[in-house]
């Protein structure tokens, strides 16, 4: 499909994979989508790379810099160097959060909306300039009878100036100021309008002016105009403006310094646009004005649980969410109380986007719309193959599922550096990050359809490493596909995926292999080695100084990445195992009492597992520390031994005869290592790579854990099962 995105300072329409519906989501067909002039010139002009010459005369961006260099070259050769300048030298951001169009595929949990019918769809990233979208259930609207889909393609700007207005406070009859007429501000006017208010529009532009007082402004003035505070005063008795609603884009500060100035004693200021923030401090403080900020489309807006899982809040408690907006400016057209095509200077097709945005730089009217081809075939859009190549013929294909952070800066250099393997697929749930990384890591072929990857029968190794919850689901798709399954950890985030994927595998035989990187770590091999010498029992104590991570990010959320005793801790359990054998141990877990809000209490706890053979291990997972003391540290103590393991990077064998030392140049966490066994492995030859029943136990032990940090001991979970 075509995408417009902003790339070096410009505008480009690409062609990228089709995106695909998830559960929650709803695969719309574009028809039109509006040009944001404020919000999208700035991430265009955001785009535009950096000079050498800004580069080298700043310090901090110079080493910053030669550092990312040099791990690129250090992980990915010269090879990795060239494709990362070309990748930051042109980047590619998607462009455009406004979009109307009709219904071609509805998610599995979405149960209001059918195929066909026509929506208005909202949000940076979901609603695109792009020829298909697929959008959450609250990022859109159904469309009202009599609104055309070119109207409604103004729905989410139309709601972020309905819930500026809300955020103001006005009531009918007072007097209320618009500073900044262009697309916001002139749908402001009208809104405010609508609900009775006498609206004063102020702007640089004597055309903005002209277009303001067409759509309904009762007085428009320069703000430029030296008697602009008289003319203000006369108009509004004396008094003032009752409210002031800035809808302007500039980095100056004198759109909100201009509001406090025409404002009455005690009104309120409300900031939509985006606009500097430096507030003189005497009209404000002498006139007891209150500055409120309105949050883009209103409640729910940068909320995941609202935003992307479908929670909606009461309408008894919450009456104007940000679908209910939509909703709502939705309805003022219907009624007529909104006009859009006086502010539209014209539609294009999403091939000129280039144009449209350049004519909006001197055109008086406001807005543009982009046009999309509804006679192109639904089955024909939808597919996702990208570039493709010719097989790398003796070479282990790999298909890599969800690259996150950790594949991008871990697993994808470690496979591409590895000569026994091809990079044959990337698929991402985002069609333009599929098509750039797919570029960047030169894989063969990129997409959005997991289908594709297990239709290949070329495909021998799926990598997954999406967000956790959905780990067990690819995992027996790819058994039941007869591919090899490598899945970074943690293999699910609950015992019910845990039964599944382990049924699966019994019926499958399918190979399923659970990334457990640190077991392959040179280093903590050799402490193996050195650990087989002696009689145990052993002590172990394992001290991990983790990041501190919000309760919103998604890791935290039981739902989506498990927690973190779930997605990290089975590391660490899972190294226990392999340094002392099977058996499942007594296991007790104490949790930090933590009065900070914003800490989650299970990311600070101190676990005990003792095993039958009499050795004992203890970890300790803070998150309240700091990246300046090394992250993870292990001590293991034996028959008149001591092992010190400092972060990967050096290991100490203290023995009554002495000490010691092993080293690398720099922490080795296993996964090159792991790469190595799992290719092994792949093609039949002895292999030290983690059973599937050592992964299951690791996974169980991590749940028990899990269930006793938040005082659910094992008894009581099986009688809840």
């Amino acid at each position: 499909m075509k995408q417009v995105v902003a790339s070096a300072g410009k505008v480009k329409v690409l062609v990228v994979p089709a995106p695909t519906c998830g559960p929650d989501e709803i695969l719309v067909r574009s028809a039109f989508s509006l040009i944001s002039t404020g919000t999208e010139s700035w991430t265009i002009e955001a785009t535009e790379p950096l000079t050498t010459r800004e580069v080298v005369g700043d310090r901090s961006k110079l080493r910053k810099a030669l550092n990312l260099t040099a791990n690129v070259w250090k992980t990915e050769g010269t090879s990795g160097v060239i494709d990362y300048v070309k990748f930051v030298r042109n980047p590619q951001v998607a462009l455009g959060y406004s979009v109307s169009g009709q219904v071609v595929k509805v998610g599995r949990n979405v149960t209001d909306i059918v195929v066909g019918e026509s929506v208005a769809c909202a949000g940076e990233g979901k609603a695109c300039h792009a020829e298909f979208i697929a959008v959450p259930r609250n990022l859109l609207a159904k469309v009202p009878a009599g609104v055309d889909l070119e109207e409604a393609a103004f729905a989410t700007v139309g709601a972020i100036a309905l819930h500026g207005f809300r955020r103001s406070g006005s009531q009918i009859g007072e007097t209320v100021g618009v500073i900044g007429a262009g697309l916001v501000g002139n749908l402001t006017v009208q809104i405010a309008k609508a609900a009775g208010c006498r609206v004063v529009a102020i702007d640089l532009r004597e055309d903005r002016l002209e277009l303001a007082k067409a759509v309904g402004a009762d007085l428009t003035l320069s703000s430029e105009d030296p008697r602009l505070a008289d003319h203000v005063l006369h108009f509004s008795g004396g008094k003032g403006l009752d409210s002031v609603i800035v809808c302007a884009a500039t980095a100056s500060s004198e759109p909100v310094n201009l509001a406090s100035r025409l404002a009455r004693d005690r009104a309120k200021i409300t900031i939509v646009g985006r606009v500097g923030m430096d507030f003189e401090r005497k009209d404000y403080f002498q006139k007891e004005l209150e500055a409120v900020m309105s949050r883009s489309l209103g409640p729910g807006r940068f909320d995941p649980a609202y935003e992307l899982k479908g929670q909606d809040y009461p309408v008894g408690y919450v009456r104007w969410t940000l679908a209910r907006n939509l909703e709502g400016f939705l309805a003022l057209i219907s009624e007529k109380k909104i006009d859009t095509r006086k502010l539209l200077a014209g539609v294009y097709l999403v091939d000129d986007a280039g144009a449209a945005y350049s004519s909006l730089v001197n055109e008086s009217k406001v807005a543009v719309l982009l046009k999309y081809d509804q006679s192109v075939s639904q089955a024909k859009e939808l597919g996702s193959l990208g570039r493709a190549k010719q097989k790398a013929e003796g070479r282990i294909q790999v298909a890599l599922v969800g690259p996150g952070n950790y594949a991008k800066e871990v697993l994808i250099p470690a496979l591409r550096r590895d000569s026994s393997f091809n990079l044959r697929w990337i698929v991402s749930s985002s069609p333009l990050n599929a098509k750039r990384l797919g570029e960047r890591y030169r894989f063969e072929r990129y997409g959005t359809d997991y289908s594709e990857v297990l239709e290949d029968k070329d495909v021998d190794l799926v990598v997954i490493t999406t967000p956790n919850n959905l780990h067990s689901e690819m995992v027996t798709l790819a058994a039941k596909a007869g591919k090899t399954v490598f899945v970074e950890k943690p293999l699910c985030i609950n015992e019910e995926q845990l039964r599944e994927v382990a049924d699966v595998q019994r019926e499958t035989g399918a190979t399923i292999i659970v990334g457990f990187n640190r077991r392959y770590a040179p280093l903590v091999k050799k402490l193996k080695e050195e650990m087989v010498k002696l009689d145990g029992p052993f002590l172990l104590s394992y001290r991990v100084n983790a990041d501190y991570i919000s309760k919103s990010r998604w890791v935290q959320d039981p739902e989506i990445g498990g927690g973190r005793i779930v997605a990290e801790c089975c590391h660490f359990i899972d190294l226990f195992d392999f340094l002392l054998g099977s058996g499942r141990p007594e296991i007790k877990v104490t949790t930090a009492g933590i009065t900070d809000s914003t800490t989650v209490t299970r990311d600070n706890l101190v676990v005990a597992l003792k095993y039958p053979e009499g050795s004992v291990a203890s970890l300790t997972y803070s998150a309240l520390g700091n990246r300046r003391m090394e992250r993870e540290r292990l001590e293991v103590f034996g028959q008149g031994t001591a092992f010190v393991l400092d972060d990967f990077a050096s290991l100490e064998v203290i023995e009554p005869s002495g000490t010691r030392r092993f080293s690398k140049n720099s922490p080795d966490k296993g996964h090159a290592s792991e790469l190595q066994e799992i290719e092994k492995m792949i093609r039949g030859r002895p292999s030290s790579i983690v059973t599937f029943a050592d992964a299951l136990e690791s996974t169980r032990i991590t749940f028990e854990v899990e269930a006793l940090a938040r005082g659910h001991p094992a008894e009581e979970r099986k009688a809840d099962e």
